[in-house]
């Protein structure tokens, strides 16, 4: 499926009489076409988004653009930063009025409103500064009747929340929604409602009748979050469709169907993929034209463009038009470094050998000797012994793999795989298959794989059966993906930090909105160990501590593996815990409904940290509420603060503390080796700040690693596709 196929609305206007002959059709077809591509670039311009946003090909800023670049999304961030709270607090008030409604006559207006909607134009007129006076009181008329047809579609929305589950929408939440209905990326802290705050502009998308997608970072959030705004839904006259990994292609397909449709970011990918896969390549927007001019005739159709007859049948997703994504930067940010990839197949056998030889070797070397890693470019260079020990091993080589350079890439790819990926950090094994974890969030990416040969490198590395070699059918990037889209907008706790990148690839700006109550969690200073066997003891001794008291624990460690070396330590010291990670995936909500008892603990990834709330009673508040144990700094400041979220939530008391040491990987790959003496050796007051400086500095380097590795993904893959569009779909 074509990305015009994908942005354009279906034409109704080209009907011709049932005599005309099918060569008029032919002729008429260039001039059409023409004019339906000037109206999608001019809809295109007016929203900001250039051509190659159309082209599916994301291009980041060069030389003096940067600055511009920076500037645009200043502007951007300061326009949309300004809260219109009397707004709000109009729209609280409003919904008040519909309280009195009776079911029947509160669903007669929800209808007679959503034909408004369905009728009008929800986009608001940019600013006229020139023109006469009557064309800018024109616009501004205009722009009126829109807000207030918003403010309307929300009061009613904000009423059938309350109806459905009791919870009164507070302003902020508001806010929050009128952000999201001009298309920015929302920043609403932990536990502020950001489920129920979807339900408004995913009802006033809705109610155009053209399909909303609310994608959540996996199938668990999906189904929780549809069932928690069904009934909601359904009293503002909006179908509901839901998506699972198990899904049918007929329930798939009528899930799109349906106004509104949750689900995982992966599930809505890879149907994109699917679905171009089962479309022809013939399949443009001529196809399209020629199928409304022909009445739907396929047959016709498939005469002139050489088209299958029924694949329109086999696709599932009608369009993208509108997204409303929680957890935005999981999704737009981490996830979007690994392409989306459907495979026609693998050729297995002998054609692997070399990877399996390539294993075996660098099993045998030694590092600094042979070969030198980089932890803080995730690199591996060989000396000149080691060139000259691979030469010496080159018969061992399949012929065609047995020449310098292909020994060497096909070596050091076989190193980066041993020293720098690491099993339980960022891969698991299940049924004997390399399932990669996203190292922000600590979930398995299932359906994803490594590129150029890491992939196979890591199966060689664990034993496993080598996967030949794959044609790719059809891949997309996730920025290529969501920048189809018409409208697009985003929630999470934590995405200030990365929002030059929403805007450089999305063009989303971001706006932050403020908690509804004060925020009642205590943070505490970093405790500072020099060994992490000195840093674990601590730890147990302090969650032993709390536990005596009653107070929940929840822990958060960077890998499955020190969750799972935790958990033993502690039922060693005989403390009862639960462990949650991606090998645990299944019983997240069992052990997320339990963590804010009295008394419990709590072992988890990153993964505790995205789209769960732990809620606590009066007990546990008495008790001083959740304790938060941060074992490990995070490479991005952002993670750290979406785990420490999972405490003091909506005003609820808490407390986040941190235990680290020299010994951890962030310091070990970026700390800088002088503060690093000057922590060890110090004391007091001293050996505070610099050990405050010495986190903060390998932090930010991290972090600026991170992004840099992040861009020359999305241009990889942006050059990627570009490169084999006439190979791939």
């Amino acid at each position: 499926m074509s990305t015009q196929a994908s942005i354009l609305p279906p034409v109704r206007d080209a009907e011709l009489a049932g005599g005309q002959s099918r060569a008029y059709v032919r002729v008429g077809l260039d001039a059409l076409l023409a004019e339906r591509s000037a109206n999608v670039l001019g809809a295109a311009t007016a929203r900001g988004i250039s051509l190659a946003a159309l082209r599916d090909e994301p291009e980041p800023p060069k030389d003096l653009d940067v600055v511009g670049e920076r500037v645009a999304a200043c502007m951007q961030r300061l326009r949309h930063a300004r809260l219109d709270f009397a707004r709000a607090a109009a729209i609280v008030v409003k919904s008040k009025t519909y309280a009195h409604y009776g079911s029947g006559a509160f669903t007669y207006a929800a209808e007679e409103l959503a034909n408004v909607v369905a009728t009008a134009r929800l986009e608001t007129t940019k600013k006229t500064t020139s023109g006469t006076g009557s064309t800018r009181a024109r616009s501004r008329d205009s722009d009126r009747k829109v807000r207030a047809m918003i403010d309307d579609a929300f009061a009613m929305a904000t009423e059938a929340v309350r109806r459905n589950s009791g919870f009164v929408l507070h302003i902020e939440q508001i806010l929050a929604a009128l952000a999201l209905a001009e298309d920015c990326c929302v920043e609403l802290a932990t536990g502020e409602g950001k489920t129920v705050t979807a339900v408004l502009p995913a009802t006033l998308r809705a109610w155009t009748k053209r399909g909303v997608h609310v994608v959540t970072v996996n199938d668990y959030l999906a189904r929780r979050d549809a069932d928690t705004n069904r009934g909601a839904f359904e009293m503002l006259g909006v179908r509901l469709g839901i998506i699972q990994e198990g899904s049918e292609p007929h329930e798939r397909r009528e899930a799109y169907r349906c106004d509104i449709t949750y689900a995982a970011d992966k599930q809505f990918i890879f149907d994109f993929l699917r679905d171009r896969l089962a479309a022809p390549l013939g399949v443009r927007e001529g196809t399209l034209l020629l199928r409304d001019a022909m009445g739907g005739d396929d047959a016709a159709i498939g005469a002139l463009e050489g088209v299958t007859h029924g694949w329109r049948e086999r696709i599932v997703q009608r369009g993208l038009y509108a997204a409303i994504i929680d957890e935005a930067d999981s999704v737009l940010i981490d996830d979007s470094v690994t392409p989306a990839i459907i495979s026609s197949g693998a050729e297995t056998g002998g054609d692997q050998r070399h990877i399996e030889v390539a294993a075996r070797i660098a099993r045998e070397w030694k590092q600094d000797e042979l070969f030198t890693v980089s932890e803080k470019q995730r690199r591996v260079a060989l000396t000149d012994a080691g060139r000259l020990s691979l030469a010496r091993a080159a018969r061992e080589f399949p012929s065609y793999h047995a020449g310098p350079r292909r020994r060497e890439a096909l070596l050091i790819q076989a190193l980066v795989s041993r020293v720098l990926y690491e099993r339980g950090r960022d891969y698991v094994i299940r049924e004997g298959k390399i399932e990669i974890v996203d190292r922000s969030t600590g979930r398995v990416l299932p359906g994803r794989v490594w590129e150029l040969g890491l992939h196979q490198a890591v199966e060689a590395k664990e034993g496993l059966e080598v996967s030949g070699r794959r044609t790719t059918a059809a891949r997309s990037s996730y920025q290529g993906y969501f920048r189809r889209y018409a409208h697009m907008c985003g929630m999470s706790g934590t995405c200030m930090e990365v929002g030059p990148e929403m805007w450089t690839w999305y063009r989303l700006p971001v706006v932050k909105v403020p908690t509804h109550k004060k925020l009642a969690r205590t943070q505490g200073r970093d405790v500072v160990h020099v060994t992490q066997e000195d840093k674990f003891t601590a730890v147990v001794g302090r969650v032993r501590e709390s536990r005596e008291r009653g107070q929940p624990v929840l822990v958060g460690t960077w890998s499955i593996e020190a969750s799972e070396r935790l958990a033993i330590r502690l039922r060693e010291a005989d403390i009862a815990c639960d462990v949650l990670n991606a090998e645990r995936e299944s019983e997240e909500a069992v052990i997320v409904a339990r963590a804010g008892e009295v008394g419990a603990v709590t072992v988890a990834t990153n993964m505790a940290g995205r789209g769960t709330d732990i809620r606590i009673g009066p007990d546990t508040a008495a008790r001083g509420g959740l304790l938060v144990i941060a074992t490990e700094r995070h490479d991005e400041r952002r993670v750290d603060r979406q785990l420490f979220g999972r405490s003091g939530r909506q005003g609820d008391p808490g407390r986040a503390e941190t235990f680290v040491s020299l010994e951890d990987e962030l310091i070990r790959s970026q700390g800088f080796k002088p503060l690093v003496w000057l922590v060890k050796r110090s004391r007091g007051p001293i050996k505070n700040a610099a050990a405050w400086l010495l986190w903060t500095i390998a932090q930010a380097n991290a972090s600026r690693r991170w992004r840099i590795h992040r861009s020359d993904a999305a241009k990889a893959s942006a050059w990627h596709d570009k490169a084999l569009h006439h190979v791939t779909r």
